[in-house]
């Protein structure tokens, strides 16, 4: 007599139970992977703002102390002042970057500012305002391509990158974010959350002066690059890609990675709870169908063996539902929400899926404990009797 039985005899015969633990296992992943993969359009779009953008654009916000003041003239306005030192300091960076390797050009920009809000929290971006002449070189470097609308031709106009204008809820017309004068006169597509447009002045001092810098995306450390140089900017602030990749770890990282535990330990133990629940019931009144098999023959392991085959039936289809449903719930998600509100997202998640791995790992080891128990107890028919 064949010592192998069909672990499809109880599923077929005990569909109800069998379906509600396949259920309770394969909403455990569709939950854990969702509520990742919401939590990763706000990682991913922060790191695009972040690093993304900062490896073709940066900047340096120069601080007071690295400029060199001369009040000798005692007719000059302290504005006049300000900017001479902004014009002879910015010669200085220029002159020692040009000709940089990784550095393509550089400008002294307006900085202008809007928000790009995530699921959760928001962060904003640098719009860079230039003359004409330097804006449009700004765009070539960016790949901008012009979708709707037109470009800045006066001071106060900006064009935004198709992300931004969905994110913010933007229209053509409307004013900046933090700063209702500046216009929105045009739609580009570059790929980056960007803007840029025409300054108040056309010279080379501006309002909230910053110094713009193109880069071919292999500079990381800007400070450091000009340092080489013989320039020293000490006290100023840079908005490169070193800067960034700090933030990003120090500022949403490490903030996302603590929600993310928090999220997968409650849905963990709301799970371990369920499947506790369900292994309950679906061993329950087994001692008699177990011992009925060694009553006619089959060994204690042929028996193991079935219940070991039925439940790796259980969480492997489990898993295949989870996979087809958190597939269809992304796309639903990418289309009604991601994509309408100009967000970033990751798709496959390695480390989600390593999580939802070990944990059926480890739920399928501990229903071994209750099925091992039973097993050992298995003697004969007469066993089932005194169970009934």
């Amino acid at each position: 007599m064949s010592q192998k039985i069909s672990a499809f005899y109880y599923i077929k015969n005990n569909k109800r139970r069998v379906s509600v633990l396949v259920t309770s296992l394969a909403m455990f992943s569709i939950v854990t992977y969702v509520s990742m993969f919401l939590l990763s359009a706000t990682s991913e779009t922060f790191e695009d703002i972040l690093t993304e953008t900062s490896r073709h654009i940066q900047y340096i916000q120069l601080d007071g102390d690295d400029l060199e003041y001369n009040y000798s003239d005692k007719q000059a306005s302290p504005e006049d002042i300000y900017n001479e030192a902004v014009n002879k300091k910015y010669d200085e960076i220029r002159n020692s970057l040009i000709n940089s390797k990784g550095i393509e050009d550089v400008f002294v920009v307006q900085t202008e500012y809007s928000y790009v809000a995530s699921l959760v929290g928001n962060y904003y971006v640098e719009i860079p305002m230039l003359n004409k002449t330097d804006m449009e070189k700004v765009l070539k470097h960016m790949g901008a391509v012009l979708d709707s609308g037109r470009l800045p031709e006066k001071a106060g106009e900006v064009v935004l990158d198709s992300m931004l204008i969905k994110n913010y809820g933007y229209k053509l017309g409307d004013g900046l974010s933090q700063n209702n004068d500046i216009k929105i006169v045009g739609i580009i597509n570059c790929g980056f959350y960007f803007g840029c447009g025409m300054a108040d002045r056309d010279n080379v001092v501006f309002y909230n002066p910053m110094i713009c810098v193109l880069t071919d995306g292999t500079v990381r450390d800007l400070k450091n690059t000009i340092k080489k140089n013989g320039v020293f900017l000490e006290n100023s602030k840079f908005v490169d890609l070193k800067d960034g990749e700090i933030k990003l770890q120090d500022e949403i990282t490490s903030a996302i990675s603590s929600s993310t535990n928090i999220i997968f330990a409650g849905i963990i133990v709301i799970v371990a709870t369920l499947v506790v629940i369900v292994s309950i019931s679906y061993m329950r009144d087994r001692s008699s169908e177990w011992c009925l098999y060694a009553s006619i023959g089959y060994s204690r392991k042929a028996v193991y063996f079935s219940i070991v085959r039925e439940l790796l039936f259980t969480f492997v289809t489990a898993f295949l539902i989870a996979v087809v449903v958190v597939i269809l719930l992304m796309k639903i998600l990418d289309i009604l929400l991601i994509t309408e509100l100009g967000l970033q997202c990751e798709y496959f998640l390695f480390d989600t899926l390593n999580q939802i791995l070990c944990v059926y790992i480890a739920l399928f080891g501990i229903m071994q404990i209750p099925v091992r128990i039973e097993i050992f107890k298995i003697k004969t028919i007469d066993a089932a009797e005194d169970f009934m």
